[in-house]
């Protein structure tokens, strides 16, 4: 059975120790660096894990809009000291992590900039190879061992136990990390969970991949289900909207798909609701998502490698495949009104497409004007939604649907 009592009890000891540490760990320091995010993880195959790379180092501190973390090494070139500044917040720093390195254990300590403890971990090591991580937070505790083949981890095996009101529940096989190797490094790392659920977290790609060819290939794809999924829903209203909404910026093929009805947004103007919240696809009646069938595997590779390129691509390539959609003709799909509009969104409202403030049954969408665009651009008024040229492309989405239509 795995205990972390003792580690628990340390943490909650933590917050007293701050300063302490903090002293301590800058004490150490006789060098320090600008990284464009967190690097130097002792634990194996961590980046891998969260399909990610380390930070790399920049010759000088960023624009304070971008997020970033500055390190401290000491002199036996060990980071000892990571400060993160958020660039939402103007380059505030947002937290403080302080190491102390003793023979066979590495202790590492997070604070929120204020004091406040975030976790406390320690990394144990035996004949100059990590053997374990034990890991103790605010919303648990885990603990993880690494099994070699030569000099490779080629296994993780991670236990959790999450923390309620009175302490940690014992910890349980939470996931384990598979590695597999070939001559030019990593090939394939799986993951696999106590119920028998596989999942390929990391694949290289075949040779000759390209992302620019894995989006053809998945935009086709794209462009043919996005409105049979959509016809699949059998609106039998007329949509003001569909709205594709994603998360993450580096996987086009990673949204579900909404439906906004003309009578809620008929309601939400007369009762005096936020006119925002018609663009919100939470809101909306109809949701659904798509099935990429034969280039399933194509998009899982090209949303990888965008992420590991640390590429928002993906967002551009999705609002790009709005934009085709959005001028195409829905009359065989569902019903829609004179003003309807395709766009794609994040799942925090964020969208590159503006909209009207004002709904005016009498004109068209295409009637709308942006007043601060000298190439008089069909969309709506801007409010807090930044514009950009509608990349149209018709003839690739009549292509895709054939002269049949939707299929």
């Amino acid at each position: 059975m795995i205990d972390l009592a003792g580690l628990d009890r340390r943490f909650a000891r933590l917050a007293a120790e701050y300063r302490p540490r903090r002293t301590a760990a800058y004490g150490l320091v006789v060098r320090w660096e600008w990284y464009e995010d967190a690097a130097f993880d002792p634990r194996p195959l961590f980046y891998e894990r969260n399909l990610s790379r380390p930070g790399r180092r920049l010759a000088e501190r960023p624009d304070p809009a971008r997020d970033h973390v500055r390190l401290g090494f000491d002199a036996d070139d060990r980071v000892v000291v990571g400060l993160e500044y958020n660039g939402f917040l103007g380059g505030r720093l947002s937290y403080e992590s302080f190491r102390s390195c003793r023979p066979g254990l590495v202790e590492e300590a997070r604070f929120h900039a204020d004091g406040r403890p975030v976790y406390l971990h320690e990394y144990r090591f035996a004949a100059n190879r990590i053997r374990s991580a034990a890991m103790v937070a605010t919303g648990g505790a885990s603990y993880e061992t690494y099994d070699y083949t030569d000099d490779r981890v080629t296994r993780v095996e991670n236990h959790y136990g999450q923390r309620q009101s009175e302490g940690l529940l014992p910890l349980v096989p939470f996931a384990v990390f598979d590695a597999t190797y070939d001559g030019s490094g990593l090939a394939l790392l799986q993951s696999s969970y106590p119920r028998g659920h596989t999942e390929v977290i990391y694949e290289r790609p075949p040779t000759g991949f390209t992302p620019a060819d894995a989006w053809r290939a998945v935009e086709r794809e794209l462009l043919r289900r996005i409105p049979r999924a959509v016809r699949d829903l059998e609106v039998d209203g007329p949509a003001y909207c569909v709205a594709l909404m994603y998360e993450d910026p580096a996987d086009p093929a990673g949204f579900t798909v909404h439906v906004g009805l003309d009578e809620d947004r008929r309601a939400a103007v007369a009762d005096g609701s936020d006119l925002d919240d018609l663009w919100s696809p939470a809101d909306m009646a109809y949701e659904t998502s798509v099935d990429l069938g034969a280039v399933t595997d194509t998009a899982r590779l090209l949303a990888q490698e965008l992420g590991l390129a640390r590429s928002e691509a993906g967002r551009d390539l999705l609002r790009s495949m709005a934009d085709t959609l959005g001028a195409a003709e829905w009359s065989a799909v569902l019903p829609t009104t004179e003003d309807f509009v395709v766009y794609a969104v994040d799942i925090e409202g964020h969208t590159s497409t503006t909209f009207p403030t004002a709904l005016d049954h009498s004109r068209s969408w295409a009637s709308y004007r942006d007043p601060n665009s000298s190439g008089g651009s069909r969309h709506g008024m801007p409010a807090r939604y930044v514009n950009r040229s509608c990349r149209s492309a018709v003839a690739a989405f009549a292509v895709a649907l054939g002269p049949g239509g939707v299929r």
